[in-house]
């Protein structure tokens, strides 16, 4: 083809046909452009086509993230729900001493687990990976980019603020040496940190005259009775950053989906 083009050229040059010759030197270099245009469309396409595939990856992914988010959150939201409840029932117990036997199981279990945290950190894998990577502008939504960025952002502040309470860790030290070895033991083999079913139903095996000096020794502590209301108040705020973490994560997860069906 390039031969083809050459003779044509040193044919007219040899008829001295300049005229004609600049009408094919302007033509010849018009193709040539279009050529190099056309070289450069299909390159482009090829990356965005190649952009495209990453990004649906990520998205994926991302979908696969925020699901085990919610999980979490659904979580951390009973758990929450659970010691608001053994908080009432300890203070109950300051009021009260004369509790029956039947409770018995469900106050010792609330002195220890009343002082273990509700929130549960979020799973950033992927979040992280086009941070760090550089490759947060795949995802072609910047309103979809924006959300993401806030949700994060959103989990990591409430995670740092619910971590700076004191008020567990106070109550549980205050409480140290009430409840034995053997009792702490169950209690703990009995619960999962991502299982809300326990692993063994909890059976203490008290005499009745036990039970009662753990919860008249427990009323005199008034140095850890003081942190219940902190602990209360924890546990309704780490609920509520629950619940709106909850409400993003549904809204962004169906914006993942639009995305994906494209």
């Amino acid at each position: 083809m390039i031969k083809f083009f050459r003779k044509i050229r040193q044919r007219l040059l040899t008829e001295n046909k300049f005229s004609k010759y600049l009408i094919y030197a302007i033509g010849e270099i018009i193709l040539v452009v279009i050529g190099i245009l056309i070289a450069l469309s299909i390159n482009n396409w090829n990356e965005e086509r190649k952009e495209s595939l990453i990004e649906k990856n990520y998205l994926r992914r991302l979908l696969v993230d925020l699901e085990n988010d919610y999980k979490t959150l659904s979580f951390s939201k009973g758990l929450s729900n659970e010691r608001i409840n053994q908080v009432n029932i300890l203070s109950n117990v300051v009021k009260n001493q004369s509790q029956s036997n039947e409770n018995s199981i469900l106050i010792i279990e609330s002195i220890e687990k009343v002082s273990w945290r509700s929130y549960l950190p979020l799973s950033k894998i992927v979040y992280n990976e086009l941070l760090n990577s550089g490759n947060m502008s795949l995802i072609q939504s910047e309103y979809l980019r924006n959300l993401l960025s806030n949700y994060y952002e959103d989990a990591d502040h409430w995670e740092m603020i619910l971590n700076l309470e004191d008020a567990q860790k106070m109550f549980s030290h205050e409480t140290a040496g009430l409840l034995s070895i053997e009792i702490l033991t169950a209690i703990e083999n009995s619960s999962s940190l991502r299982n809300s079913n326990p692993t063994n139903a909890l059976d203490f095996n008290l005499e009745e005259i036990e039970f009662d000096r753990i919860v008249k020794e427990f009323s005199t502590k008034t140095e850890a009775i003081k942190w219940l209301p902190h602990i209360y108040h924890y546990h309704l705020l780490a609920n509520k950053v629950i619940t709106n973490l909850s409400a993003s994560n549904e809204k962004i997860k169906k914006i993942v989906q639009a995305e994906l069906n494209k």
